[in-house]
């Protein structure tokens, strides 16, 4: 993650010619741009190392963002706003930025974050992080695939770029589980490359300090995840036409070597508990880039 100096922050702006704000930790986003649902149409740049998130000139130019109907901004009281420790109300709210990798025969990335982190721990995802000054958000997000994974790609070695979606993040993801200690604005970008899984996969080196596992899922099982969506309803049943374990590389918790072990394809359409612990599932951000995805690729193209 990045440091205090050095991390990027949002700023927002309701109109093209006012000055963008530093967003406050407690603001929802998408209260703040009158969203009447949990999605709402909205634009994003990098500006002087600032990600201003502002109305968008017209519905065209707009990338969706969402967030959960239990997203803890949205649903944080004034007392319990009150609570939140002064160190964490000063953070602001921090960039992320994370990339769906397309291998040439149609299989995605997707990586299980390792059990010791602070956020998230044991939730798959795909390979991110933060964006570093003076950055852009393709040079970010190929910087932490490398750093996650040991992919190493170039940005003229990607057929294709292209951000799908927004997520306003917080963790925990739910007040049930406490009061909010990060707020993210998450970028969803898709990468499609010219080597098949196999050639990739080969070259995969997991950095055990931040991921555990990873899996090329293919089309079929991606788009039975974004025709499920990311409503957080009928967890955990798996669809009828859909295998009961897939392969995935797997770091072996005493000698920290990569492993090939099958894993149960389930816990791909499990959902976040309401209450107790967190269980291992996709992320539900990254449920909603995957729908986003598989709007823009239907199944038939």
């Amino acid at each position: 993650m990045a440091t205090s100096h050095c991390r990027l922050l949002v700023f927002l702006r309701k109109s093209a010619d006012a000055v963008p704000q530093k967003a406050n930790f407690t603001q929802c986003i998408l209260d703040y741009f009158g969203a009447s649902g949990n999605t709402t149409s909205l634009s994003c740049s990098l500006d002087d190392n600032k990600l201003v998130v502002s109305q968008p000139n017209n519905t065209s130019d707009g990338i969706i963002m969402k967030h959960p109907p239990f997203c803890p901004l949205h649903n944080l009281q004034s007392d319990q706003a009150a609570d939140i420790p002064e160190s964490t109300l000063h953070r602001g709210i921090d960039v992320g930025v994370a990339t769906l990798l397309w291998s040439s025969d149609r299989k995605l990335l997707l990586t299980r974050r390792a059990a010791n982190l602070k956020t998230f721990p044991g939730v798959w995802v795909p390979p991110g992080g933060h964006v570093e000054l003076n950055e852009t958000l393709t040079e970010a997000g190929l910087r932490e695939l490398m750093e996650e994974t040991g992919l190493e790609l170039k940005v003229e070695d990607c057929k294709e770029t292209r951000t799908i979606a927004l997520w306003e993040s917080a963790y925990p993801p739910m007040l049930s589980h406490g009061l909010p200690k990060r707020h993210h604005v998450v970028i969803y970008q898709t990468v499609q490359v010219s080597e098949d899984h196999h050639a990739l996969q080969q070259r995969l080196k997991l950095q055990v300090s931040e991921v555990g596992a990873a899996v090329w899922l293919s089309e079929n099982i991606v788009h039975a995840i974004g025709f499920r969506g990311s409503d957080e309803t009928d967890g955990g049943r798996l669809p009828d036409d859909m295998p009961e374990s897939i392969r995935a590389t797997v770091v072996h918790p005493d000698t920290q070597e990569q492993v090939q072990e099958d894993i149960p394809t389930s816990m791909l359409f499990e959902t976040a508990p309401s209450i107790g612990q967190d269980t291992e599932r996709i992320s539900t951000g990254t449920k909603f880039a995957i729908e986003q995805w598989c709007r823009l690729h239907p199944k038939d193209s």
